[in-house]
């Protein structure tokens, strides 16, 4: 990543967005880019998970979140300590889209340098990495109303998309058929998509 956030220097931001995962781009035009943006406020893509008693897995990702945070620089660290309350649990998040404004690049980059080889899962660095560089009650909610489905529907059924949601997760496109329906059903937040089927 550290190579495309050096090649676009001239833009506001990056956003993030795994391949099954829908964008209304619409919603997004009164979104704060100095802000980060993040599915925070969408309870199962974002939920924090108690070390005690879990699985194993948990108590190491914990353990390597502890190495990180304990190595991050001062203003990192105080973010981070200020938005976990509970030093017995890891904050678990899908990361299915997410947005990196300019001003906090360096901060990512410094981050993703500081896990370097340890093992630590994307699901459990990517809500570290956000809350290390701001409080997350200053992160945009433009995500706030993505749908969220930790399975997809047996058939793409139109009844989870919705044109006033932010994002649509998850939702696959295996055929040219399937594509020209979600581009006629995306139509509706945006008529000039039409133009394309």
């Amino acid at each position: 990543m550290p190579t495309i956030f050096d090649r676009y220097t001239s833009t506001d931001g990056f956003l993030f967005l795994q391949d099954d995962t829908i964008l209304n781009y619409w919603n997004l035009l009164q979104a704060d880019r100095t802000k980060l943006w993040i599915a925070n406020k969408v309870s199962k893509s974002w939920s924090t998970v108690s070390t005690n008693g879990n699985s194993d897995w948990f108590s190491k990702q914990a353990d390597m979140v502890n190495k990180v945070v304990s190595s991050m620089q001062v203003h990192l660290q105080v973010n981070y300590k200020e938005s976990i309350t509970d030093g017995q649990s890891i904050t678990i998040c899908s990361s299915e889209v997410f947005y990196i404004p300019r001003r906090f690049v360096a901060d990512f980059v410094e981050l993703v340098n500081l896990v370097g080889s340890l093992e630590i899962h994307q699901k459990v660095a990517i809500p570290m990495f956000f809350l290390s560089m701001d409080s997350p009650q200053n992160f945009d909610p433009v995500l706030s109303t993505m749908i969220y489905k930790k399975e997809p529907p047996t058939n793409n059924s139109s009844t989870l998309y919705s044109a006033q949601a932010a994002a649509i997760h998850p939702w696959n496109v295996s055929s040219e058929q399937d594509f020209i329906k979600l581009i006629r059903i995306m139509a509706e937040g945006d008529p000039l998509l039409m133009e394309l089927v």
